[in-house]
């Protein structure tokens, strides 16, 4: 397979760069990082040998990720398998005012004492919380001129 050959570029100096040439040269070298890897994407060990190539990565990713569904048993262990359910329908408790009269029911109801939550309604927005924190106090500083005038003695002509 002939090498890729991208385009060429031209620098501000007036050379030319080829990158395509660039990446193909530099394609073994060990790209900065801490994933272990040459510039290529292949995994390396720390001697620079490579242990796995780019397409054995790939293939495994694929292998992993598919789209495709599959009729396999699920494995143990995910909390996917779903257990027996011995869930039973709740119904209500009903009880009957006259036991002679079937259509008259009546649902009891159960009602629980709740102490109610005292919660602070929010007033304004950020702003306001700035500035309820915030104490901002103004100094009248004299004019530029006004504290020469005011000083008694020699003045400058």
């Amino acid at each position: 397979m002939a090498p890729k050959r991208g385009k060429t570029y031209r620098t501000s100096s007036g050379k030319q760069v080829d990158f395509g040439a660039l990446l193909l040269a530099n394609e073994t070298a060990p790209a900065l990082g801490n994933m272990n890897v040459n510039a290529r994407g292949d995994e390396i060990a720390p001697d620079g040998t490579i242990t796995k190539s780019r397409e054995q990565i790939m293939r495994e990713y694929n292998e992993l990720n598919t789209m495709v569904p599959s009729d396999d048993a699920i494995p143990e262990g995910t909390n996917s398998a779903v257990a027996d359910d011995d869930w039973q329908d709740w119904e209500p408790a009903v009880e009957t005012k006259n036991p002679g009269l079937r259509n008259q029911q009546t649902v009891v109801e159960q009602v629980e004492e709740t102490k109610p939550v005292e919660t602070k309604t929010p007033t304004g927005g950020l702003a306001a919380a700035v500035a309820a924190a915030k104490k901002v106090e103004q100094t009248v500083q004299p004019a530029k001129g006004t504290v020469e005038q005011e000083s008694e003695g020699v003045r400058r002509i």
